[in-house]
């Protein structure tokens, strides 16, 4: 069994978590990764309510006409 530690709960003030570093690495990276991801669909509405890109339809349009059939 490894040490003990006692933390008052004066420090913790809140609710207190603890994991291993690993997961929090982990936790932090796909947080990163989300915020990116929101990033990019906000400026892409943002970009498409400026008409500064094509709709889904135009795309497949211009690149897989095929597809558009079935549409």
């Amino acid at each position: 069994m490894g040490k003990i530690i006692t933390i008052p709960k004066k420090l913790a003030k809140d609710d207190l978590v603890v994991l291993p570093k690993g997961k929090l690495e982990q936790l932090s990276k796909e947080n990163l990764e989300l915020r990116k991801a929101v990033q990019a669909i906000l400026a892409g509405e943002a970009a498409l309510g400026k008409k500064k890109t094509r709709t889904f339809r135009q795309f497949l349009e211009s690149k897989f006409p095929k597809y558009v059939k079935n549409l």
